[in-house]
């Protein structure tokens, strides 16, 4: 009767040693992002990278800023309202979702975007601190999601490699 407690308990240790050491390493694999194909991609509005090239300076509730205006014909006001907008900003091989804030240690700016009007997209970074110094180049690129749809989306829309891989956007 030992041998058998002895041989059950062994059992026991051996299957919940093997379980923990499958868990921990087996089953923690990061997944891709979930496919698109159940949605219609064609109500989804993505457009290519913009250069941001023509600056004016501004300032923003006193602030030192500059804005950039770039036209973009299908921006309508009736698609506008009918949809989610997500900008993303490109400077270098940096790419983040707008809005956001950098810090260094001379200065703080803040990248941000507004739509004036129909078929304008308005780029505005702002010297939060310290000295204001935007970066040279900079592009940018817009994902328009009908509302219908936007709730429904199973993707990050702050991850850019998602959003990416999940529109097949080309850089």
């Amino acid at each position: 009767m030992k041998h058998i407690y002895k041989f059950a308990v062994l059992t026991l240790t051996i299957s919940v040693s093997l379980a923990w050491v499958l868990n921990c390493t087996s089953f923690n694999e990061v997944q891709p992002p979930p496919q698109l194909a159940n949605f219609d991609n064609f109500n989804i509005i993505t457009s290519e990278w913009v250069a941001a090239d023509q600056w004016v300076a501004t300032s923003v509730f006193g602030l030192p800023a500059r804005a950039c205006e770039i036209n973009q014909y299908r921006l309508t006001n009736d698609l506008l309202e009918k949809s989610q907008l997500y900008v993303y900003s490109k400077i270098g091989d940096n790419i983040r979702p707008l809005p956001f804030t950098t810090n260094t240690s001379t200065a703080e700016i803040r990248y941000d975007y507004t739509v004036p009007k129909s078929s304008q997209l308005r780029i505005v970074t702002i010297g939060l601190k310290g000295k204001f110094t935007p970066a040279e180049e900079q592009k940018y690129r817009y994902v328009l999601i009908p509302n219908s749809l936007a709730k429904k989306i199973p993707v990050n829309m702050g991850n850019y490699d998602e959003v990416k891989w999940a529109f097949h956007l080309n850089d």
